[in-house]
């Protein structure tokens, strides 16, 4: 590898990295209303224990919250909302979640 190379290598793997902006979404569930919840297992900007969830409308907007499990629900927190308790039943595992065995805990 030539002097040149090693940067440029560096600099596409950084850029390939930065544009996973998202946390990967592991579980999945849909309201009446055409909404659906997204739970992740990144705590991203969340305090511990709570992880990143994001609740997208049937107009397509997304809002980004932090989520945790409250005996049988996931209680998410969204900023200048009220907290939103899902049972756990609702959400389904997505295939990243199965390969990763990923669980509500």
């Amino acid at each position: 590898m030539s002097n040149l190379q090693a940067p440029a290598l560096v600099t596409v793997c950084v850029a390939i990295a930065a544009c996973n902006v998202h946390p990967s979404i592991a579980f999945l569930a849909t309201g009446d209303q055409g909404s659906e919840m997204a739970l992740t297992d990144d705590v991203g900007t969340c305090t511990k224990p709570t992880h990143v969830a994001y609740l997208t409308g049937p107009d397509g907007k997304s809002l980004r919250g932090c989520w945790e499990r409250d005996h049988s629900q996931i209680v998410v927190h969204f900023k200048d909302l009220e907290d939103q308790r899902v049972p756990l039943g609702a959400f389904r595992r997505t295939e990243l979640g199965e390969y990763h065995n990923s669980s509500l805990n």
